[in-house]
């Protein structure tokens, strides 16, 4: 990538440029007419100097080219001219005057436009090659970049640049024409004020941009102290659990709040030397018109200088100081943007890089059979370190090999050799007689797959994230390639140099699963899930996750079908008493406080049961059914409760789930509101404030959950009369909010469970969750729901780097790509952290089934778990000290045929092979 600002722009805009240079050129013709009109206007039209001598007409409009003497001196007449009167003909020069005009301010509009088409295709461009270039840095220049600085960089940094793509030579060519030919119009008009005109136009020339320098300077610090202030502040929201749970906030926002001091105090004194050069500025622009009409003036009536002149020369000089402003202001932002771009370019300059996607993957040929042949491979860390001692071994292929040996070892860094993690290493790594960091990842990854401790979750759903697995190099065109606004879209990548593929299009690859479409797609998936054994986790996610509007009247149908059959399989089995319905006359004692009085589900966008105190018709029910009272009582209880239980346990306490109404960071200052209520006025006058969240907490109130004692016969009558109340009275307004139960109808707001169990299941009897959910699951395998239920989990937003995830659903992704992926070889480095060990050999054994004739290499953490591999490689710290090959696998493990059951809450996840 170019590293001067000036040749990147060239290269990538030559023809644009050239274009719209070509238009500054053909524009200076009328810019010099534009300039001499006024003066025949005053000498000849108003002066009546064409009209001297008896004429009283003049010719309007006489064209003609004339050759110079050294050709000849002849004169070819184009247009001869209309004679016009005089007051006719000011009105025709006026007219002439005001189409130069309106053509130059034609050109200015083109050629502007031109410069704003051109930055922002050059911006586009800059981007994504940026964005290009960190894809392909090494893993260990990834590690050591922070992503918030790049993101900036790429985002903020690079706007002022790309506006200056169209500048760069439009701009000085453009002005410098104008200013060139005023100033040159000038001197014809009258040499002495032409040459004071230069003058000044020199002093500015050479002053202005001078002072300008330590304006740039501090321009520099400003964008660096902005760039580490963005990173910073990247690290800390990563940190906000560590600085929650050590309490460090205040020297936390102590730190910003002094980078942000630094910041100020650098722009304070940029903003001061800015508009003292602009103070200068313009005072020596107005230096000029005083000069003018001083000595202008002089001159005109000493008889050496006619009116018209002197008007145009004025004329000539208004336009005169805007173009010199704007050139020097270019030549500022010239050096400012050229060190920018450079300090930019610098930040994304690395010695080596990864090679770029090959055109045609399919080209380059890796062998299923070809070994992996490693000669003298040594890694050392950044500080020298060594890290994996001098190896030199052949790895067969197919094969299943063991790493084993301690954390942080040889263990750990070879497979990140192998799967192409580290590729700062002595010595070399050979398949196919090709060097495995030699090849592009659009190669690499056909034939192997590395899945690690730390997966990486991109924001969006989990069927995003799984699918990415099967994003393919060529994606299918729309049907309509001749549609004219996917014609632009096609020629405007072309011209940024973006990819010309469309992002919106289908770019599964459903043949590498055996699927034919999107319908067979979730089949694979589920088969990946249970190999993985994580159906059921994901399975469990769709039940609890909200149902949605876009139901269709089948699956509606079928989940109302689904609940009588489970309200009857209870009853039958005489299991009837762990769920409580809903029901409109009865109290639910497994339900909040707010759902008992509302009777239903708050709308996808309105306001959550927690939140409805605020809302003025739900106070007023409050207060007319007399609840205010207890309600605020009972909220003071738990935050009395929470308060005092709660006090110095860390934040991720099993006992913050059962009170998950208050989260941790809000305790202090809840406890602060209270003690100052309590010492200003007692707890008889609370703030409006203050008595509205503790009515909120105490909706969020369940008995069997919360444990309080605080619910009598006598709140139960009257939260049921509340319950008529509100939905006979409901305004308008808030009807489209709330969604009332109905055991007839799906409630599109509740999770698909509440829908299924039309209740709660009882809080607090012995293994009753266990017991509802293996009916639940019988149903929902009855009534076909099962695929429908996956779908829904799929489409569960993981969130920003999968934090809406466990940790134990991220690593469920993780592996699923990998077996989705079908790889050859697929490298588990340390994939199942976490996990307890029975659960990890469980998984394990099922994906060395479904690797049964191809490569797995797989590190753990002590011997005995490599027992029925083929090759156990011993690491003791850096050093390789036992390799041994075992020649036959377990046959329980390995036998073909097997099946994979999972036990889990819907109990029947099975992939038959």
């Amino acid at each position: 990538m170019e590293t001067n600002f000036f040749q990147y722009a060239w290269r990538h805009s030559r023809r644009d440029q050239i274009l719209a240079l070509a238009l500054v050129v053909a524009s200076l013709p009328f810019y010099w007419w534009s300039l001499e009109i006024p003066k025949s206007i005053v000498n000849d039209a108003i002066q009546g100097r064409a009209f001297t001598g008896g004429h009283t007409e003049a010719r309007f409009l006489h064209l003609a080219l004339s050759l110079p003497d050294f050709l000849g001196g002849l004169s070819f007449v184009l247009f001869d001219g209309v004679m016009l009167e005089q007051m006719p003909f000011l009105f025709a020069m006026s007219f002439l005057f005001l189409a130069f005009v309106l053509i130059n301010g034609g050109f200015k509009y083109v050629i502007n436009i031109q410069k704003g088409v051109l930055g922002e295709r050059m911006l586009r461009r800059l981007r994504f090659d940026l964005f290009a270039r960190v894809l392909r840095f090494e893993p260990e220049d990834i590690r050591a970049t922070k992503p918030a600085e790049v993101a900036s960089m790429i985002k903020d940094e690079v706007e002022p640049i790309g506006g200056f793509f169209g500048e760069a030579f439009i701009t000085p060519m453009f002005l410098g024409a104008q200013a060139i030919t005023a100033l040159a119009f000038i001197i014809a008009q009258n040499a002495s004020l032409g040459m004071i005109a230069f003058a000044i136009i020199a002093v500015q020339a050479f002053v202005i941009p001078r002072l300008r320098r330590e304006q740039i300077r501090l321009g520099r610090e400003r964008q660096i102290a902005s760039r580490r202030l963005a990173g910073r502040i990247g690290e800390m929201i990563d940190a906000a659990p560590a600085i929650h749970t050590y309490g460090v906030g205040a020297f936390s926002r102590a730190e910003i709040g002094d980078r942000l001091a630094e910041l100020f105090n650098i722009r304070l004194l940029l903003y001061r030397r800015k508009f003292a050069v602009k103070y200068l500025n313009n005072l020596l622009a107005q230096v000029t018109p005083f000069v003018f009409y001083t000595i202008g003036g002089y001159l005109a009536l000493r008889g050496r200088l006619d009116i018209g002149q002197l008007v145009a020369i004025i004329a000539a000089y208004r336009d005169l100081p805007n173009p010199i402003k704007e050139l020097i202001d270019w030549d500022q932002m010239r050096a400012d943007v050229t060190v920018k771009y450079e300090q930019v370019v610098s930040q994304f300059s690395r010695d080596t890089l990864m090679p770029p996607d090959a055109p045609d993957p399919a080209a380059i040929e890796i062998s299923p059979t070809a070994p992996f042949t490693v000669i003298g491979l040594q890694v050392l860390d950044r500080r020298g370190v060594v890290q994996l001692e001098r190896l030199s071994t052949t790895i067969k292929r197919p094969s299943h090999i063991a790493l084993v040996g301690g954390a942080g070892g040889g263990r750990d860094i070879f497979p990140k050799v192998l799967g192409r993690q580290i590729a700062d290493f002595q010595g070399s790594v050979m398949v196919s007689n090709l060097s495995i960091h030699a090849l592009p990842d659009n190669v690499a990854s056909r034939f192997m797959v590395y899945a690690g401790a730390d997966p990486y979750i991109l924001s969006g759903t989990i069927r995003d994230n799984i699918c990415l697995a099967l994003r393919k190099t060529s994606p299918l065109l729309p049907d309509d390639p001749e549609n004219r606004k996917e014609q632009q879209r096609l020629a405007e990548a072309r011209e940024t140099g973006n990819p010309a593929d469309l992002f919106d299009a289908d770019w599964i690859d459903y043949a590498s699963v055996d699927a034919k479409g999107p319908d067979d797609l979730d089949e694979a998936i589920a088969r990946a899930l249970k190999i993985v054994h994580g159906y059921d986790d994901i399975f469990r996610l769709g039940v609890s996750g909200r149902l949605g509007a876009d139901v269709s009247p089948e699956i509606a149908e079928r989940l109302v079908a689904a609940r009588g059959l489970i309200r009857a399989r209870l009853a039958d089995e005489g299991l009837a008493g762990l769920v409580e319905q809903y029901q409109p006359d009865r109290f639910n004692m497994s339900a909040t406080l707010g759902e008992n009085l509302v009777f239903g589900v708050p709308t996808e966008g309105h306001v959550g049961a927690a939140g409805l105190a605020k809302i003025p018709y739900f106070r007023a029910i409050l207060e007319a059914e007399s609840l205010v009272a207890p309600l605020t009582a009972i909220g003071m209880k738990m935050a009395e409760t929470v308060i005092e239980v709660f006090d110095g346990l860390a934040p991720g306490h099993p006992l913050f789930e059962r009170y998950s109404f208050i989260g941790p960071a809000e305790i202090e200052e809840l406890s602060r509101s209270l003690e100052a209520t309590r010492q200003k006025s007692g707890t008889r006058r609370l703030p409006l404030e203050l008595r509205d969240r503790l009515i909120g907490f105490a909706l969020a109130y369940v008995e069997p959950r919360h444990r309080l004692d605080v619910i009598d016969e006598g709140l139960k009558r009257r939260i049921l009369r509340a319950r008529v109340s509100f939905r006979k009275f409901l305004p308008g307004s808030y009807a489209a909010g709330i969604e009332f139960y109905n055991p007839d109808k799906v409630m599109s707001a509740a999770s698909i469970s509440d829908n299924l169990l039309f209740g709660r299941i009882s809080f607090g009897a012995a293994h009753a969750r266990e017991q509802v959910s293996k009916i639940v699951g019988e149903v929902i395998r009855d009534q076909n729901l099962e695929s429908f239920i996956l779908r829904q989990a799929l489409e569960y937003e993981a969130g920003p780097g999968g934090r809406l995830l466990s940790s134990q659903l991220r690593m469920t992704i993780n592996l699923v790509r990998a077996i989705l992926r079908r790889p050859d070889v697929l490298i588990l480095d340390s994939a199942f952290g976490g996990l307890a060990p029975y659960h990890a050999d469980q998984i394990l054994a099922s994906i060395r089934r479904e690797m049964q004739g191809r490569t797995l290499i797989v590190s753990l953490p002590d011997q005995n778990a490599g027992a029925e591999f083929d090759r156990v490689m011993v690491f003791e710290g850096a050093k390789l000290a036992e390799d041994r090959v075992q020649p036959a696998a377990d046959a329980a493990v390995v036998k073909a045929g097997d099946s994979v059951n999972v036990a889990g809450a819907a109990g029947y996840a099975e992939v038959e092979r």
